[in-house]
């Protein structure tokens, strides 16, 4: 049987440990806010406090905006670009622990391991939709956001989850041989983060720096987002061919290294 058949099946099965995965993400979040005050609302005023602080640092301290955007057009810029930025660094940093959070579930159960990053990530990423909405309900006040976005934003956020799952798949498994991978990415989000065009264009970056734009693979889900929701156009074909690109290209490497890898479980779990 080739490679390709064999990542196929297994894809098929872990579709069908999908309902078991939603209890388990249901779970997750659940536990996350038990305890606190505001419980699951914070899932939507955490994204929203987040959000309006990097929005008010642009807008009041540095002054910054694009020629053409008033203050709150700027504001709909940042939080588009911003949105799948704070996504991406939730789940990859929840999801890099989890195989190492989780021995006990892998060794005594026989609930397949590559579902636990899985269910990390999407977990983790539940903070991100509320801020994807509210975002999409401040560019449609706006009049900045047309009826594309309802078409684009999910397919580019679920090109944006896949690619994220790609990597937790890989970065969980490096991480219970290297732990000192869980400390080395904080620095690499934060890195991947100030290279990404949120708060800024490409047009105002000089020509001959430009290129380090795009050898930021976030990059392009950012521009992606920002060209739909904050200028009510369809992507330009460098950012929507490099989110698809990211997207199908990520998830199939790291469940593929995954599968392979798989063995290193039972000798550092």
């Amino acid at each position: 049987m080739s490679s390709g058949i064999r990542l196929f099946h297994s894809l098929k099965t872990l579709m069908s440990y999908r309902r078991r995965l939603l209890e388990g993400v249901l779970l997750d979040v659940r536990q996350q806010y038990t305890g606190s005050v505001l419980g699951i609302f914070w899932a939507v005023l955490f994204p929203l406090l987040q959000l309006s602080i990097f929005a008010a640092l642009y807008t009041v301290v540095f002054k910054v905006r694009p020629v053409g955007l008033t203050s709150w057009d700027y504001v709909l810029l940042v939080f588009s670009g911003l949105v799948p930025l704070l996504a991406f660094t939730a789940m990859l940093t929840s999801a890099t622990g989890s195989l190492t959070a989780n021995k006990n579930l892998l060794l005594n159960t026989v609930f397949p391991a590559e579902m636990i990053p899985l269910r990390s990530a999407l977990a983790a990423h539940v903070p991100g939709v509320s801020g994807l909405i509210i975002t999409l309900l401040l560019g449609y006040a706006l009049g900045r956001t047309s009826w594309q976005a309802l078409v684009v934003v999910p397919l580019v956020w679920l090109l944006l989850v896949m690619f994220s799952v790609g990597l937790c798949w890989m970065l969980s498994l490096l991480s219970l041989i290297a732990k000192d991978i869980q400390h080395v990415l904080g620095i690499i989000l934060m890195l991947m983060m100030i290279l990404s065009p949120y708060a800024y264009t490409p047009e105002m970056v000089p020509s001959t720096l430009r290129f380090i734009i795009y050898l930021n693979p976030m990059s392009y889900f950012v521009l992606a987002c920002q060209q739909v929701i904050a200028y009510g156009v369809w992507p330009d074909p460098i950012p929507a061919l490099g989110s698809i690109a990211l997207g199908l290209g990520g998830f199939l490497l790291g469940y593929s290294v995954f599968l392979k890898a798989k063995f290193l479980l039972f000798d550092y779990a």
